[in-house]
């Protein structure tokens, strides 16, 4: 089977689509890759995969000038995905949400051609939730997001769950401790913003550094992103304190095993891997985009894995308090998540192949 993948360009929409189109290509299928994805396009022709870019824009502001650049933007999109799937005819089309995936998907809807979507946050973005009238079925990555569609979309939807990175094994820490030069007898803190990194982040996170070495044996291992790594370089080896630093770091899964407790933004992905983890999180939303994260964040707050610290409140003494809560184990996790609902995540990407091809079935 032939089967066009639809992304916008950020990681949250592409990394699951990357999972999927590897599961479907070592089931002997072919996948493609459309849409608007910028400079990720790199990242997916580097992993085998013919990607064609079909540049759209999305609603910077609602007013009538852009308004009218948005629409113009997405008939050039429709007309040049118009031609792509006459050309490439295939089986099924699967949007992974964004602007960027949306001509792809409406396109195909009216060819005639087997369509679904897939939602990674909990509260489903602008573009899913007008796709969700037109496609054939639905993937959800949590339970929670089906109250957001309407009640005839809700019955299209199926739970999948969100393709993620694979979170490692628990009894390879100490050997990916010592990899890292770090201790096996400190509290080890992993931060992360994302794959570029978050400056806001990065610089609260500096100044609870200082507060913390007075205060807690701990050690560091920060995803900083490009942008800070020589400052923050700079400021750890000043310190008298084990740390690893990295501007991008794609063994993600060491970096999970070897963490006791974790700061992170609330992407759809990250909240899946934490899920999966079973860990302490503090989670920072990133509060642009609609706000999904929060609603993202909600999923492990309920199960009293997280604390939430919105950006607006976010500085060093709120950042301590709530890592001193998770150090000293004042926090105690509810019922552990049985095992059937486990399994479901760490196999999204292959539930997602399973319901694309029953599209064409």
């Amino acid at each position: 089977m032939k089967i066009v993948l639809a992304s916008g360009g950020s990681g949250g929409h592409l990394i699951p689509a990357l999972k999927v189109a590897e599961e479907l290509t070592q089931q002997g299928h072919e996948a493609i890759f459309m849409g608007s994805v910028g400079k990720h396009g790199d990242l997916i022709t580097q992993k085998g995969f013919f990607c064609e870019d079909i540049p759209s824009r999305g609603l910077q502001r609602n007013t009538i000038p852009e308004l009218v650049k948005t629409a113009l933007s997405l008939m050039r999109a429709g007309r040049q995905a118009r031609q792509s799937l006459r050309k490439i005819q295939p089986d099924a089309v699967v949007g992974f949400g964004g602007y960027g995936a949306f001509p792809v998907v409406i396109t195909a809807f009216f060819l005639g051609i087997p369509t679904m979507i897939h939602e990674q946050n909990v509260l489903p973005g602008k573009a899913n939730a007008l796709l969700s009238k037109f496609v054939r079925k639905i993937a959800v990555s949590f339970p929670q997001s089906v109250q957001y569609f309407s009640a005839r979309s809700a019955r299209k939807t199926v739970l999948t769950g969100c393709p993620c990175h694979t979170v490692g094994r628990e009894d390879d820490k100490d050997k990916i401790l010592d990899h890292f030069r770090l201790k096996k007898d400190k509290v080890t803190i992993l931060v992360m913003g994302g794959s570029q990194g978050s400056q806001r982040i990065n610089q609260v996170f500096a100044a609870t550094v200082q507060r913390l070495n007075n205060s807690l044996d701990v050690q560091i291992i920060h995803l900083c992103g490009r942008r800070d790594y020589a400052m923050l370089q700079s400021f750890y080896a000043s310190l008298n304190i084990p740390y690893a630093l990295f501007e991008f770091l794609n063994k993600m899964e060491w970096a999970y095993t070897a963490a006791d407790v974790i700061i992170a933004r609330a992407g759809a992905a990250t909240v899946t891997e934490l899920y999966l983890l079973e860990k302490p999180a503090i989670l920072i939303p990133y509060p642009y985009a609609g706000g999904h994260q929060k609603y993202n964040a909600q999923v492990l707050v309920d199960l009293n894995r997280a604390k939430v610290i919105e950006e607006k409140d976010l500085n060093d003494v709120a950042l301590e308090k709530a890592i001193v809560y998770f150090v000293q184990g004042k926090h105690s996790s509810k019922t552990a998540v049985p095992g059937a609902e486990l399994s479901l995540y760490r196999d999204a990407a292959k539930r997602l192949a399973q319901e694309t091809l029953s599209l064409i079935s």
